[in-house]
């Protein structure tokens, strides 16, 4: 973003609602809002007409969006482009920082929902940004001048896999919702078939099409990020390994370690 047209700018503040600043933005081009989510917050299903950079330096998130569900925990964070549907969950509790940006700005960015590595640089850039939008004043040279390169440091992180498909089919509801609460569920495929009332066959096409994976490494995969959340409330690995369905915790940790790149016990210490 270049510093053209400073103007006025001026960033909201954090007890409005992000679509009420949106909607009185005038010409403001980036607007902020930071909440400390209690656990088990959960918000409801809404959109905005601005693209989200959503982030949370403490904590992880649970994001729904659309056919897809996310887990960012402080080291990544999730780009939404404007009108995507969405709602956040913080198990363990945040602190939600996210930034709002008028489409014409940053579309360079992607049209796309993905999630960014996080380096130690963008994640002190991301909270400046936050801290300068949420107050009532005009910005400076220097302000424009963090905000390029906030967004020149986006611009080149790679996007990760921290994102699952979830099956739409109504016949997986059941299966779905029942491994999201539990994700140590064990149930094989032909119990869940017979369970559900389709053929073996049948559930693995519906898995297949819908995810572009088989049952078992939907699920496996389901267990491996939803072990992030655990992870960072500071449950022991064992303890983890059981509650995400695994016999062992050596069993779970080359699983982890195979799919992140680093092991349990390295992740939030990255």
């Amino acid at each position: 973003m270049s510093p053209k047209r400073q103007g006025e700018e001026k960033a909201g503040l954090s007890h409005i609602s992000s679509n009420e600043q949106i909607t009185n933005a005038g010409d403001k081009r980036v607007l902020a809002r930071q909440v400390d989510m209690p656990p088990g917050h959960k918000g409801s299903f809404h959109s905005h007409t601005w693209y989200q950079l959503m982030y949370s330096s403490e904590g992880v998130l649970n994001v729904d969006v659309s056919d897809q569900a996310m887990v960012v925990p402080p080291q990544r964070a999730v780009w939404l482009p404007p009108e995507c549907t969405h709602r956040a969950f913080a198990p363990s509790g945040a602190k939600f920082r996210s930034l709002y940006f008028r489409p014409d700005q940053v579309g360079y960015l992607g049209h796309a929902c993905k999630v960014f590595n996080i380096t130690n640089l963008t994640r002190e850039l991301i909270l400046a940004v936050v801290a300068r939008c949420d107050v009532d004043a005009q910005w400076q040279q220097p302000d424009f001048n963090l905000l390029t390169v906030l967004l020149d440091q986006l611009s080149a992180q790679p996007q990760v896999s921290l994102s699952l498909l979830m099956p739409q089919d109504p016949r997986l509801d059941v299966l779905v919702k029942t491994l999201q609460l539990s994700p140590e569920n064990d149930l094989s495929m032909q119990l869940w078939a017979s369970k559900l009332g389709v053929s073996s066959r049948t559930l693995t096409r519906i898995f297949l099409s819908e995810t572009g994976m088989g049952f078992r490494e939907w699920r496996q995969r389901q267990r491996l990020l939803h072990s992030l959340t655990l992870l960072e409330q500071g449950k022991p690995v064992t303890q983890v390994a059981l509650d995400v369905g695994y016999n062992s915790p050596s069993a779970f940790s080359h699983a982890f370690q195979q799919f992140f790149d680093c092991s349990p016990r390295d992740y939030f210490a990255k």
